[in-house]
């Protein structure tokens, strides 16, 4: 089912009786929820729950890195960003936590870490706190750290942004930066992935353009050749949202989730215009070739199992009291 091959954000805080009718006739293979989703506990226990029961049921994603993308700060309080956990060396405590956290409300899976490079007047500029380091041996050893804690705890992780946005002078929410031909920096970006993109199973592709002027997103030089055919990756390939700044110029919304399959992207990330998601299942549909669909189901199904097999493995759940308690402590000690 070709719905298989998306993940979708929902408006608000409780389905809708339109959202709910929406992914019941188009049952995605993931739910991606925000901040706008997120407001009490028992509010997020009641919509994981509620998702829970859809047909699939769907994995559900989370976006929580600590620090400037903290999407569960209204509960449990600030988390530290990977920045600072990286800097301080308290990176598998924060993978921990994260997944602790994650899986305290009924999330499989954590799009984390970032293993971008924090490089002057790019990375640094305009992902800030998101970055470990600039030293890819530096990204590499607090990535692979904080993926352990998460997998400890029962949660998936995804490495991101393929090929990397360490060079990335502009912020793909917003516009299409370019990455210059530059096989030096270029091996550096690619360094942490390539490390460890099997461990990880899955990683998200950007929307940096290369000197080409096509987003990685949508191009199969770099989301097929340079991911599978280079380094050897066959593991599940996340898109970044489709509907960011970046792909403006690409078409609209179904056009880009079509181009994203064909590239290579596995899983068609759609996180806001849940009302434009039928026809974007509808181009995929029409224009994907049969086989590449098939492949993509494929990666998302092993991933999927290997999702399964960390749940199955994970220790007992604690209380939200402590997470939130041990939470403040790693922020404090780390200040």
């Amino acid at each position: 089912m070709t719905a298989r091959l998306f993940a979708v954000g929902v408006p608000g805080p409780e389905l809708s009786d339109a959202d709910r009718g929406i992914l019941r006739r188009h049952p995605p293979w993931g739910v991606i929820l925000f901040r706008r989703n997120i407001e009490t506990a028992a509010q997020l226990s009641a919509l994981t729950a509620d998702l829970k029961g859809l047909p699939g049921p769907p994995v559900l994603c989370l976006d929580q890195e600590g620090g400037p993308v903290d999407r569960l700060q209204p509960i449990l309080g600030p988390s530290i960003s990977f920045g600072a956990a990286a800097k301080t060396g308290v990176a598998r405590r924060a993978g921990e936590l994260a997944g602790e956290s994650c899986r305290a409300f009924g999330f499989d899976v954590d799009l984390a870490p970032v293993v971008d490079r924090s490089l002057p007047e790019a990375g640094a500029v305009y992902l800030g706190e998101r970055c470990a380091a600039s030293e890819p041996e530096r990204v590499e050893r607090a990535a692979r750290e904080y993926l352990e804690g998460l997998h400890a705890n029962g949660v998936g992780g995804c490495l991101k942004h393929f090929p990397g946005l360490g060079r990335a002078r502009m912020d793909t929410h917003k516009s299409l930066p370019a990455l210059p031909a530059d096989p030096s920096e270029e091996k550096k970006d690619l360094a942490p992935f390539a490390a460890l993109m099997d461990a990880a199973g899955a990683v998200m592709i950007s929307h940096a353009a290369g000197p080409d002027g096509k987003p990685a997103s949508l191009s199969p030089s770099v989301a097929t050749l340079l991911l599978r055919s280079r380094l050897g990756f066959t593991g599940a390939a996340f898109s970044d949202d489709l509907e960011m700044g970046a792909l403006s110029a690409f078409g609209g919304l179904p056009e880009r989730a079509a181009s994203a399959c064909v590239a290579g992207c596995d899983l068609l990330l759609v996180c806001k215009e849940l009302p434009q998601y039928a026809e974007c299942v509808a181009a995929v549909q029409k224009d994907v070739a049969p086989k590449r669909r098939a492949e993509a189901a494929r990666r998302l199904q092993i991933y999927r199992r290997h999702l399964e097999t960390m749940q199955e493995l994970a220790p007992p759940m604690r209380s939200v009291s402590e997470v939130i308690a041990d939470v403040a402590a790693l922020r404090s000690q780390s200040a």
